[in-house]
């Protein structure tokens, strides 16, 4: 399970252009003069996606974001995750460390697994994160594969 940041890079984006740079230089980007017939869009750096989190068969979780996220569609295909969404998620999450009884009101589980402490505190982290990507103009993206 894992939740991605992702954002566009463009070329004449001055605030990303270290991105790219880095970027680039890890991946022996050549300069459009440099290229074969001077074509700019050989290896150049478009976009960047970054994990934020990765859980391993916490289903509870899963379960959630399938119902909140993804219409109810458990399938491995990347799903937007909105602001209103992590704001959700976060609350629901807050209200389970405070009051472990609750966990049932949000989260859909196997009869037999419960909500760990550390789990809940782990994601609080990385909606945290995740929150923080989005204020900056990075697109949030849910995917699991099972």
């Amino acid at each position: 399970m894992y939740l991605e940041a992702k954002r566009h890079v463009a070329p004449c984006d001055s605030q990303t252009e270290p991105m790219r740079r880095a970027i680039g230089a890890a991946i022996d980007y050549v300069p459009p003069k440099d290229k074969p017939g001077n074509d700019a869009s050989l290896l150049e750096v478009c976009g960047v996606t970054v994990r934020v989190g990765y859980w391993r068969k916490f289903t509870a979780l899963h379960q959630w974001f399938v119902g909140n996220v993804q219409g109810g569609h458990d399938d491995d295909c990347p799903a937007f995750v909105s602001v209103d969404a992590l704001m959700e998620l976060e609350a629901q999450l807050e209200q389970v460390g405070d009051d472990p009884a609750s966990a049932s009101e949000y989260f859909t589980a196997d009869e037999d697994e419960t909500l760990e402490e550390s789990d809940v505190d782990y994601t609080l982290k990385v909606l945290h994160h995740a929150k923080r990507l989005q204020e900056q103009g990075w697109d949030i993206t849910y995917r699991a594969s099972w």
